[in-house]
């Protein structure tokens, strides 16, 4: 597939076959018609639903009932060659694109796209200059491209489709829809693009994990391009890249945290540049660094070098206003730091300072090792509390990572180096994001290669540039420019001496970063945000574990508010009343909090109570058990009834959702180890709180799930809460509350929505006719309703008579007038799924929104 980018090192074992499979030559006529005339038993495919390119479910299985071999070959023919020839014409020639390979012993024919991105360069040109074929339409490509799109994502089809021939298909649309774009000039992609930007979902997950994983990929890295990456040439490019270390194995890490790169620093060794050094360390006394601090400069290494190791010499200098320096920025675990003593090996400090990089016989530097002094803890907090500064304030910032220095740049090409800087051990942890970010700002931001140092300005305006002039590489371009983005983007650049970040992208920043040390994660975004890190370090309880209370405490003066939607991520909480709603950690890496990003609007912020929580306004509704019908005593073995953690949901106007707990309880016992069924159950007062103003949804929706906490509120409280609005006549008063657990809510899709009516309505004839509820009512008020003489327990007549209401509900399950309703939506009538609905429905074994309240309505979150 050589129209998706390659990095330079990949080897003939990492790169991508796709076999040619067809069992005959595309025809040459048009491209929509071609599945009627391919398989007379499809119609015009362009013809079929409400928009071009949309398969109906009955042409779905009418594909997907096709052999592997048969669908392989006549998507190969129609989706490859097909496409190609209506949309580039005379441009190509169908041999260019096949040729024979040997694989093992034999010789096979094999995909080749090694002319197709010249050929579409010149189709661009043509399209650019208004010479392209008149037939061949912006529409009419946007049409073709949907069509594409829409038979790609035939699930049955992907789910024994050979991964090659889907990829190569997928990415050849995608490809094609970047040059449309280009080659029509539309610029505005989010308003004016008609063709689809989703060809990514069209290959599963578990095909790119396991290319990563077997080129040394971590799994916590692997979920990040997952979740992140939106072109199938990055995907592709990154699955090519072998990231195999000898020295760190990922074998023990999960898909929460890599630990190839935690320090325990009991057992941390410093190295030397080889192992053929065995030097001396060349050290400095801590008092010297802290009296140097507190007189508010910072501690320069002043190098002076020398033709031997033993000659090699430093001293410790205070910084001026006019200083020059070089702060280093590394990766501890590559063992370039010291958790006992401000000292270094001197091969270490020798080899980071060469003759071409002094002026002036001399050379200042600041590296953390050496002037970040280790004792008393006075004095590290003073350096902790200057760090921003540091960095804020260096001439330059050089990042010292062992996976980077050993890149030639010359024999990978920028863009390999781009995205192995990108996707190296220096972008995972904590620290180095404040470290890269704020010389980012001003361009001073240099990566150390194995024979040079690379601005990242020159990696960026490189991106740039073929994200405009690439068709080949757009999308890696693209990926390129957004990681980069994610921490050189941090600071809002409005000129001002000392840059903050907002929330939002320092929470985007922080995804799959680590620390050693927890504790010093509200240190570094109490410096992105912009707050005195003298007064998290220094709060007055002297306590290093309150530093996140501390924290939490300043941000609304840094801010203005608190983002309400930090109250719908999942994570540990705090313990501290009034800030049990707080996060203890900004470092979950949790799929569940990916859309549940905070929001800068004032409206959207809250506001933080002395000791009774947040303060918010949103949404909400109250949540309640359904009752069972008539005659039916709803309290017994409910619990057994209810699935322990979905629920369904039923509103006032007769519309069904499906509640979710939204982890699985293993993963998630940061505010409860209950089950969903616990919490409604138990609960006195419960509500449930969301952020989305378009909730509830219609059950058309294609929106993904809303997301909800479910709060209990006090009645106490509560009751108070409202005398004293009534009193102020305040229309609205603050229900104080407490969280319990984080849920989803998705709307039942129409097709569901008619199983659920079906089975509301039969329980309503069960309340009104049916012989075994009344029955069942008899026996509850204690009544003989089967003989007079009969010397049965009650408990043996309840279940005769539970037997027969279960033979009624499989009697109505088969209720045809049901089965033609469902039919009528395009599904198939399922009696078993029928007749669990409707015991579902008969026991109450459902949920309730009752009342609901306003945005306006104010909370008291703890």
């Amino acid at each position: 597939m050589d129209h998706l980018p390659y990095p330079r090192s990949a080897t003939g074992e990492r790169q991508t076959s796709v076999p040619y499979v067809c069992q005959k030559e595309y025809d040459g006529g048009g491209f929509m018609t071609y599945p009627s005339r391919s398989r007379g038993s499809l119609p015009n495919l362009h013809t079929v639903g409400p928009f071009p390119g949309l398969l109906s479910f009955s042409h779905q299985m009418q594909i997907a009932s096709l052999s592997k071999q048969e669908i392989e070959s006549f998507y190969q023919t129609w989706l490859f060659f097909g496409l190609i020839h209506e949309i580039l014409g005379s441009l190509y020639v169908p041999e260019d694109l096949i040729y024979t390979c040997k694989d093992q012993c034999r010789y096979t024919k094999a995909v080749s796209t090694s002319k197709l991105i010249t050929a579409l360069e010149e189709w661009v040109a043509r399209g650019q200059a208004g010479t392209i074929d008149p037939s061949v339409t912006y529409a009419h490509v946007a049409q073709c491209l949907c069509l594409t799109h829409a038979a790609l994502s035939i699930q049955a089809v992907r789910s024994y489709f050979d991964p090659n021939i889907m990829l190569s298909l997928a990415s050849l649309g995608q490809t094609f829809s970047y040059a449309a774009n280009k080659a029509f000039n539309i610029t505005d992609i989010v308003q004016d693009n008609k063709c689809p930007s989703t060809w990514c979902r069209l290959i599963d997950d578990d095909y790119w994990s396991g290319r990563l994983i077997a080129h040394g990929w971590c799994v916590t890295e692997v979920k990040l391009i997952l979740n992140t990456t939106l072109s199938l040439q990055t995907l592709h490019f990154l699955a090519c890249l072998d990231k195999t270390d000898a020295e760190r194995s990922h074998q023990r890490c999960d898909t929460q945290q890599c630990i190839a790169y935690q320090n325990d620093l009991g057992k941390y060794q410093t190295r030397h540049v080889s192992k053929e050094y065995d030097c001396a360390e060349l050290s400095i006394d801590p008092k010297t660094l802290y009296g140097i601090l507190r007189t508010k400069a910072l501690p320069l290494i002043r190098v002076k070098p020398s033709q031997t190791l033993g000659e090699l010499s430093i001293n410790v200098v205070p910084s001026q206003p006019t200083s020059r320096y070089v702060a280093l920025s590394h990766v501890w675990a590559d063992g370039l730091g010291h958790p006992y003593a401000n000292a270094l090996p001197r091969c270490a400090q020798a080899h980071h300072v060469k003759e071409e990089d002094v002026e002036e016989g001399e050379l200042l530097l600041w590296c953390d090792t050496l002037c970040c002094p280790v004792q008393p803890t006075e004095a590290k907090d003073l350096a902790l509390e200057y760090m921003y500064r540091t960095y804020r304030y260096a001439t330059h910032v050089l990042v010292l990572d062992a996976s980077l220095m050993r890149c030639d740049f010359e024999s990978l090409g920028i863009d390999e180096v781009s995205m192995r800087i990108l996707t190296s051990p220096w972008m995972r942890r904590l620290w180095t994001l404040q470290e890269g970010a704020l010389p980012a700002v001003t361009n001073k931001l240099w990566f150390q290669l194995a024979h040079k140092a690379l601005n990242l300005c020159e990696l960026r305006i490189n991106a740039h540039d073929k994200y405009f002039s690439s068709i080949s590489r757009k999308g890696l371009a693209s990926d390129i420019l957004k990681r980069m983005g994610s921490f050189a983007n941090v600071f809002i650049k409005d000129g001002s001496t000392c840059p903050a970040a907002d929330l939002r992208n320092v929470i985007e920043a922080l995804h799959h970063r680590s620390v050693s040390i927890p504790s010093d994660e509200p240190l570094l975004i109490g410096n992105l945000l912009g707050i005195d890190s003298a007064l998290i370090l220094n709060g007055g309880d002297g306590a290093v574990a309150l530093r996140m209370n501390r924290l939490w405490r300043m941000i609304p003066s840094a801010l203005q508010g608190i983002p309400r939607n930090l109250l719908f991520r999942v994570g540990p909480r705090l313990a501290e009343p009034g800030l049990k709603w707080a996060p203890a950690t900004l470092l979950i890496d949790n799929d569940a909090n990916i859309g549940v990003q905070p929001s800068e609007i004032e409206e959207d912020q809250g506001i933080l109570t002395a000791s009774d929580g947040l303060l918010v306004r949103l949404h909400g509704f109250r949540l309640s058990l359904a009752s069972c019908a008539q005659g039916l005593s709803c309290h017994k073995n409910i619990s057994q009834l209810m699935k322990p953690n979905s629920l369904w949901m039923k509103d006032d106007t007769g519309s069904w959702y499906l509640m979710q707990r939204r982890l699985p309880v293993e993963q998630d016992r940061f505010l409860t180890d209950k089950t969903l069924a616990e919490i409604v159950q138990e609960g006195k007062d419960m509500w449930v709180i969301y952020p989305d103003s378009q909730f509830p949804r219609p059950p058309d929706s294609k929106a993904n799930a809303s997301v909800g906490l479910i709060v209990e509120v006090e009645f106490e409280a509560n009751a108070k809460a409202n005398a004293e609005a009534k009193a102020k006549e305040e229309e609205i008063a603050v229900k104080k509350a407490h969280a319990k657990l984080h849920i989803n809510i998705a709307p039942f899709q129409i097709l569901g929505q008619a199983w659920l009516a079906a089975a509301a309505s039969f329980s309503t004839q069960i309340s009104c006719d049916s012989p075994a509820s009344r029955k069942l009512a008899a026996l509850e008020n204690g009544l003989d309703v089967y003989s007079t003489s009969s010397s049965s327990p009650s408990s043996s007549l309840e279940t005769t008579a539970l037997e027969e209401l279960a033979s009624e509900i499989n009697q109505m399950a088969r209720n045809e007038e049901a089965k033609e309703a469902i039919v009528a939506t395009g599904d198939k009538f399922d009696i078993s799924l029928m007749e669990e609905l409707i015991r579902m429905v008969v026991w109450g074994q459902y949920v309730c929104m009752r009342e609901t309240v306003p945005r306006t309505q104010r909370w008291c979150v703890d």
